[in-house]
């Protein structure tokens, strides 16, 4: 009998003459995909040709019967199978040797099988027992029964081959029920033995593959597992910790506290030689009882590796917030109040409406707050509610499923909601926003689910929402054009950022950080003193911040071709003299009045051209 391919596990089945035939013409069918090997062997053979299977790697399981089964036993590394005989069986023999004669012999191997006098009287036959160690044994009991009268023997294979020379019929003791039920428990063993190979074989390859140190105690803190990323972290090796003791070898792994404890501790910082490296710690319970610990470590050098490649999948995607709070210029009371209030509000999930003219920096505060809050590492989604047509933006933000609308994408499309899920919406000029649309976001709010549009699938999302206007949105939801149950979840925090016109003590510090980004080859000298200049300070900035940056481009454009003063004067020159020189007339008086109205040596004091001059003098009688 031989079934299946090289790839399933193989039973090998010692027998003898009888039963290797028995098994042969049994038609076995596996409950398990398996190979069934039956090789007919003598017994003094056996044993060294099923340790040579074993070795080369031939069998999984041996199976077999009386005195091959009790010579296997122990011998062998792999699980061996016994063809038991049952009383089932013995009293199927006897009833059978009975329709040949009143008298039967039994032969066994080693040991006589009990209690067979309730049988002999229940059948009313007489049963003489023998057991045998060798073939020769069989063969002088065959003798003794012959010459008592007795005309039929009940046994095993090897009987089967001595009896049929001495005249005396033989019963087979093993019956196809027997036999199929040791086949069976062979192939559930066998199958099983694939299933845990094919387990270990699996956590060994996580474990030989695994970016993290993996390392495993048992419960008196001695080594079990440890992975090649463990063993190159804390620089060992495998066949020197095995078996060591945890706190011998990598101490700071904690292994035997966290047992002790029975809680695990995660995302723990620690430190190997000059490495720093991020540990979990987690007790292994079964039935409620520590029988072990494990421990999964990585070097935090690595962890940044990844953290940045992941940073510039979401940049290509732009998703990732690129402004931190220690980026936004200005040491104004204001600027720092309104950065101290985005720090706290960064540490609470509940949803932040930004609030400020239009320049003052609002998308930068909300990149800001999405970079100090726990959501830093997902992605940061932005829409400007006013800049898509309503019909658009619906599907920007809520997505579509295939075939919901004319020209809709094969197999749909997730909206910013779903893209955006475990981090940041930050929803731009929110008083655009429509009341359909409007009611939707509420939902999203309250329910944290979505629904595409044409779709019948309701999905959940995890995303703070971070929004911003530079309208009154409360009078807007007075007057009826925004919902007031959508104001109040969108203003559970408010931060409230100040215009450039009262904090202009800062704006020197960002035409500095402005000309160093444009201006590449002006000295710090020239950077200097263009950002002290007076022109800046008095102007009222109406457009913020954004409005400065401009400036400061068209400044970039322009300051190799023209003198730097004459420029920026130029710039202001659509400005009203009311606007720009309101401290440079006063300035200007005083220095006339002490040359005499000498306009040459007016410039030279001021440190201008006479051009320049005669500019500033023209702007100053126009008003």
């Amino acid at each position: 009998m031989q079934e299946g391919s090289n790839n399933e596990p193989t039973i090998v089945v010692f027998s003898y003459h009888a039963l290797t035939s028995f098994i042969n013409q049994l038609q076995y069918k596996a409950p398990h995909p398996v190979r069934i090997l039956v090789i007919d062997c003598m017994l003094k053979d056996v044993l060294e040709k099923a340790r040579n299977m074993e070795i080369n790697g031939e069998a999984d399981v041996f199976l077999s019967a009386g005195g091959t089964a009790k010579l296997l036993s122990g011998n062998l590394s792999n699980p061996l199978v016994e063809i038991r005989v049952t009383g089932f069986d013995i009293l199927a023999a006897l009833k059978e040797a009975k329709q040949y004669s009143d008298t039967v012999g039994l032969i066994t191997y080693e040991s006589k099988i009990p209690n067979l006098e309730n049988l002999s009287g229940l059948l009313n036959i007489t049963i003489k027992q023998f057991t045998y160690q060798h073939i020769q044994d069989i063969e002088q009991t065959l003798n003794q029964l012959q010459n008592e009268g007795v005309k039929v023997v009940i046994g095993g294979s090897f009987l089967q081959e001595v009896i049929s020379n001495k005249g005396i019929k033989g019963i087979f003791i093993y019956s196809s029920d027997g036999v199929t039920r040791a086949l069976d428990t062979a192939v559930q063993i066998a199958f099983s033995k694939k299933v845990e190979a094919s387990k270990a074989e699996e956590l060994r390859a996580i474990l030989a593959f695994s970016y993290e140190g993996i390392i495993a105690v048992d419960r008196n803190g001695l080594i079990t597992v440890i992975n090649a990323s463990a063993e190159k972290i804390i620089d060992t090796s495998q066949h020197k910790v095995l078996g060591q003791s945890i706190d011998t070898i990598f101490p700071t792994a904690k292994l035997i506290k966290v047992m002790q404890n029975r809680r695990p501790e995660l995302n723990q910082i620690e430190s190997i030689g000059n490495s720093q490296i991020v540990i979990n710690r987690i007790p292994i319970l079964v039935n409620a009882e520590v029988v072990g610990a494990v421990a999964t470590f990585q070097n935090i050098g690595i962890i940044q590796e990844v953290e940045e490649k992941i940073r510039k999948s979401l940049y290509k995607k732009g998703f990732v917030a690129k402004t931190f709070i220690k980026d936004i210029i200005g040491t104004s009371d204001q600027i720092q109040k309104a950065k101290r209030e985005a720090f706290l509000y960064a540490k609470n999930p509940s949803s932040v409406l930004i609030t400020g003219e239009s320049g003052t920096g609002k998308e930068l505060f909300a990149q800001a707050i999405h970079n100090a809050g726990i959501r830093f590492r997902h992605p940061f989604v932005t829409i400007n509610c006013a800049a898509i047509p309503d019909n658009l933006l619906e599907s920007e933000l809520f997505g579509y499923e295939e075939g919901a609308f004319t020209g809709a994408k094969k197999g749909g499309k997730p909206g910013l909601f779903e893209l955006a899920h475990e981090g940041t919406v930050f929803l731009d000029e929110i008083g655009e926003l429509s009341m359909s649309l409007q009611s939707r976001l509420l939902r999203v709010l309250e329910e944290h689910e979505v629904l595409r549009i044409g779709g019948d699938h309701i999905r959940s999302v995890n995303i703070q929402v971070i929004s911003a206007t530079n309208k009154d949105l409360w009078e807007m939801a007075e007057k009826g054009y925004f919902r007031k149950d959508l104001y109040y979840r969108l203003n559970v925090l408010e931060l409230r950022l100040p215009p450039l016109r009262v904090r202009k003590t800062d704006i020197p510090l960002l035409v500095k950080k402005f000309l160093l980004e444009m201006c590449h080859d002006l000295a710090a000298k020239e950077i200097e003193g263009i950002s002290q200049h007076t022109v800046f300070r008095d102007y009222n900035w109406p457009g913020n911040v954004r409005e400065l940056r401009n400036i400061i481009e068209r400044f970039a454009a322009l300051y190799k071709e023209k003198e730097h003063e004459d420029l920026l004067l130029s710039l202001f020159e659509r400005f009203t003299p009311s606007e720009l020189c309101s401290s440079e007339l006063e300035e200007l008086n005083r220095v006339l009045n002490t040359v005499q109205g000498n306009k040459t040596e007016a410039a030279k004091k001021l440190g201008i051209s006479r051009t320049t001059l005669w500019r500033k003098l023209k702007g100053i009688n126009s008003i």
